[in-house]
């Protein structure tokens, strides 16, 4: 990815969720006022209000229940994976334990390539390691 030092993780991420959102969502964040949102805290706090708990539950609980299916590729999985968690960006799962969600749904297949790039410490690393 590339960086710029002038702009800081929160602005990156606010850029960003303008194509993130579609229909209703981008309807409702077009409806604030002006300068409402200043940083990505305050961005979700507002995406709470507009997404019920209700809606919120059930994406958090297909995020969990994601698995790979067999004979697919893995990369399809991990897209498919990825975009529930982008659907749902204030889900409130660690992120220590969606990697963990995602490392359990693999077969044997997937999982060894995974163990190997990361040198049998997938689930060991630091979140914060690349």
């Amino acid at each position: 990815m590339i960086r710029r030092p002038q702009l800081g993780d929160d602005v990156i991420r606010l850029c960003f969720v303008l194509f993130a959102l579609k229909d209703l969502a981008k309807k409702w964040l077009h409806s604030l006022a002006e300068n409402s949102i200043t940083s990505w805290d305050a961005f979700i706090k507002a995406l709470k209000k507009f997404y019920p708990i209700h809606k919120i539950t059930l994406m958090r609980k297909n995020i969990m229940r994601c698995k790979e299916e067999p004979n697919k590729l893995f990369w399809k999985y991990f897209e498919r994976f990825k975009d529930l968690l982008v659907q749902c960006p204030h889900h409130g799962i660690d992120k220590w334990h969606v990697c963990q969600i995602l490392y359990d749904s693999l077969d044997y297949q997937n999982r060894t390539p995974l163990e190997i790039m990361s040198q049998g410490r997938f689930l060991k690393a630091d979140e914060h390691e690349e």
